[in-house]
């Protein structure tokens, strides 16, 4: 009986060589988790209006929605105040998937911003919820208590520009138009 032969695994440069650019060009690592939490992001509230709407029908979903945000009172502002920062939220992860979908170059620059915009609009919610809640309004203490998740949001925007801007994968995924 003979031993089969030793499996030959060619070898790579350390630097990835020619492979480097095949390779770079794909959908994976943190882009890819990046571009699968956006497609959740914009699943759930998608899958929520077709479930009120099956469950309504178009009227009846559409008569909840108004009644719900309608109204000077203090739920319904807290509401509208609460879901601004997710309809940009909503409005940047549907977005980034459509531009990874279509590999488009202008989301190095645009993603980045929208994502500072969802920022602002989370600190602005924030505040505006506290300041309504409050009955002096927003004061010092809710500034230290809203600041260290602020913080981490501005944290997070600043590590994805970075990731956008220098990154390799993203340079080397986005290269249409």
């Amino acid at each position: 009986m003979t031993t089969p032969a030793p499996r030959h695994i060619p070898a790579r440069p350390p630097d990835g060589g020619a492979t480097a650019g095949p390779q770079a060009a794909r959908l994976g690592g943190p882009l890819a988790v990046l571009f699968w939490c956006c497609c959740g992001i914009t699943a759930l509230p998608l899958a929520g209006l077709f479930t009120l709407i099956a469950e309504f029908g178009v009227a009846g979903a559409k008569s909840a929605l108004f009644d719900s945000f309608a109204g000077p009172g203090l739920p319904q502002q807290v509401l509208r105040l609460g879901l601004l920062p997710q309809v940009f939220l909503f409005a940047w992860a549907a977005t980034l998937v459509v531009l990874t979908v279509a590999k488009a170059r202008i989301a190095l620059t645009l993603l980045p911003w929208m994502l500072a915009t969802v920022v602002a609009a989370s600190a602005y919610g924030q505040f505006a919820i506290r300041d309504a809640i409050s009955p002096d309004g927003a004061d010092l203490g809710a500034f230290a208590a809203l600041m260290p998740g602020l913080l981490a949001q501005a944290a997070g925007a600043a590590a994805f520009f970075g990731y956008f801007r220098e990154g390799r994968r993203p340079q080397a995924y986005y290269v249409r138009g």
